[in-house]
């Protein structure tokens, strides 16, 4: 049997995508979001919170919590202490722990 090989007249779009000159930067972005909410998913699972209960805790929504959960939001400094402090996570930049 022969096989028909096709040929896409568009470059791979992945390729095309790491040419694009923010594509380093906007991948940073999106590693830090995801390590962010993997981090503050698992710390809630294992307190035993669920997302209201959470968010009840440190002054916000639940939406608020699903989004920082799921990456889709670039998380404010005074959020992020909120969530630590909720949490009993250690917040560490470098080498110096902040919280």
């Amino acid at each position: 049997m022969n096989r028909i090989k096709y040929k896409s007249p568009h470059k791979d779009a992945v390729a095309l995508a790491k040419a694009h000159p923010l594509y380093e930067q906007y991948a940073k972005e999106a590693r830090a979001r995801i390590l962010l909410a993997t981090e503050i998913y698992q710390a809630r699972i294992k307190k035993g919170l669920s997302q209201e209960a959470l968010a009840k805790n440190i002054a916000t929504t639940q939406k608020v919590i699903s989004k920082v959960e799921n990456g889709e939001v670039n998380v404010g400094i005074d959020l992020i202490f909120r969530l630590v402090q909720a949490l009993d996570i250690k917040l560490q930049l470098g080498k110096t722990a902040l919280l």
